[in-house]
């Protein structure tokens, strides 16, 4: 609150991992959305295979993988009940967006990594949706050359140029708003839901 002036109305857990408990509490704190269910397949089984690897190699990872129940949350905007992955009328729930069909991620990450012409394929695939949610990260728009070097074993996404990933994010603009979306912050888009 103290950087903006305002107070959040919004949360997104870290690595899309929430509890039916912490949307109590966001509930009670007057939080008006929530935007942590990322009901996607491809996302859960890379992050736990990755946290399995590292726990292979002796190491221990600080992530945590959410219940495999939340592949079965809907894609679109919901109210969520208990489980949380579920309907309800507890807190307004705006998914991690991803594609229709197959549920493909499209998060930053997953656009810039596609490149152009895989992400205007990925932002095809959301059209018609009544929400796009493109989840972004200052992340999606660096490269290892702003200092982000220690981070190129760990993290493929650094090792694509910028001019790239800002080629890739056009594409899924021109996508969306060819088929007439509007741009709008998360919390204009809950109130309009």
């Amino acid at each position: 609150m103290r950087a903006t002036g305002e107070r959040p109305v919004g949360f997104r857990a870290p690595g899309y991992t929430i509890t039916d408990a912490v949307f109590d509490v966001l509930r009670d704190v007057g939080v008006r959305y929530d935007s942590s269910v990322f009901p996607c397949p491809a996302y859960w089984a890379a992050k736990t295979a990755a946290i399995g690897l590292i726990a292979a190699r002796g190491r221990t990872s600080r992530s945590v993988v959410d219940t495999p129940a939340v592949l079965l949350a809907p894609t679109r905007p919901y109210f969520a009940g208990t489980p949380y992955w579920q309907r309800g009328d507890k807190l307004l729930e705006l998914p991690v967006q991803v594609t229709r069909g197959l549920r493909l991620p499209f998060i930053g990450t997953s656009v810039t990594l596609a490149g152009p012409s895989r992400a205007r394929l990925l932002a095809k695939m959301c059209v018609g949706e009544p929400l796009v949610n493109l989840e972004l990260h200052g992340i999606d728009v660096l490269d290892a050359k702003d200092g982000l070097e220690a981070l190129r074993p760990h993290q493929p996404d650094v090792r694509v140029a910028v001019e790239r990933k800002l080629d890739a994010l056009r594409a899924v603009i021109e996508v969306l708003r060819d088929a007439g979306y509007a741009f709008v912050t998360m919390q204009e888009a809950a109130a309009q839901m």
